[in-house]
């Protein structure tokens, strides 16, 4: 249920017709849906946020999450949302999907698996993908060429968790900020690629529900001028879980109490406190098959970013 202060349809940053969206900041709203037994009304609750703000996200989907509510994905298709994956059974599984370790053909079957299942649940073939947390890896790639995707969002570009999160390595710390088609030879290094990258925001620690939920808006709205004054493409993520009771969802026995603090029906004024910051910025929000190509260096082999990452390693 969406409080009595959100009902009715929000401002939008996008008004009337023929604006250069080219020039807009951009903010791609995403949801991430492990496959966790009981988290399917959190979903429910952030379409109707959606609704209210006008938001056209990007929802990622673990395969079994699809197969087992069919008509949830369906319906998010209808209200105008991108449809993508999210490994097969992330989310529920006592030694997760490691898209960074696993091998081509492993990672293959990830994908097509996943693939099927939301194709089958909703009429419409995904082509855009994001890693289980956000562990990936070359391999990846070229799965993801293989079975005819588009999009990937998924390298974490600037983002080291320091302990506390699931990116604990710094091998794609220095990829671009924005939009890119990554090289085969290194995901953090622009290439020829047909895959374009989107990075998931991050200033450290990654632009999200969690970060929110721990650090509070305001340390949050500091990141996001920090990313502001060097990217025009914001992306925040969220899970159907963050909105639901943990003791009314099933997790598997590897999860710390950590990770299900905070989990609660509250955290949806969270997320409009946020999307009004992010609207008072001047950011559109928009599903990720919009990301503009003209932001794209795509026979650039050397891009400004890049530049600033062979200087701060040095």
């Amino acid at each position: 249920m969406i409080p009595a202060r959100v009902q009715g349809q929000k401002p939008h940053p996008l008004t009337g017709t023929g604006q250069n969206q080219a020039s807009t900041a951009r903010f791609y709203f995403t949801v991430d849906c492990d496959w966790v037994p009981g988290s399917q009304a959190g979903l429910e609750r952030l379409l109707d946020l959606c609704d209210q703000y006008r938001i056209k996200g990007t929802i990622f989907f673990a395969g079994r999450f699809a197969e087992s509510y069919p008509d949830l994905v369906r319906d998010c298709h209808h209200r105008g949302h991108q449809l993508g994956t999210h490994g097969w059974a992330h989310g529920g599984l006592e030694h997760d999907e490691d898209f960074r370790l696993a091998g081509y053909e492993q990672q293959r079957e990830w994908i097509s698996r996943a693939t099927d299942a939301v194709e089958q649940a909703s009429g419409i073939r995904p082509v855009i993908f994001r890693a289980p947390n956000l562990r990936i890896g070359e391999a990846t790639l070229r799965a993801l060429e293989d079975e005819g995707y588009r999009y990937d969002s998924s390298v974490p570009a600037r983002r080291f968790d320091m302990g506390f999160g699931r990116v604990h390595y710094t091998e794609y710390f220095w990829a671009p900020l924005e939009p890119y088609n990554p090289s085969w030879q290194g995901l953090h290094r622009p290439g020829r690629s047909s895959i374009l990258e989107i990075p998931p925001s991050a200033c450290l620690f990654p632009i999200n529900l969690a970060t929110l939920r721990v650090l509070g808006l305001p340390a949050l709205q500091r990141m996001i001028d920090w990313i502001g004054r060097r990217s025009q493409h914001l992306v925040f993520y969220c899970h159907p879980s963050e909105f639901i009771l943990a003791k009314d969802q099933t997790f598997p026995r590897t999860m710390s109490r950590w990770n299900r603090w905070g989990m609660s029906p509250a955290n949806l004024s969270l997320v409009e406190a946020l999307i009004d910051s992010v609207f008072d910025l001047g950011y559109a929000p928009v599903p990720m098959w919009e990301s503009s190509p003209r932001y794209i260096p795509i026979r650039q082999p050397v891009i400004p970013e890049m530049a600033d990452y062979h200087s701060d390693r040095a």
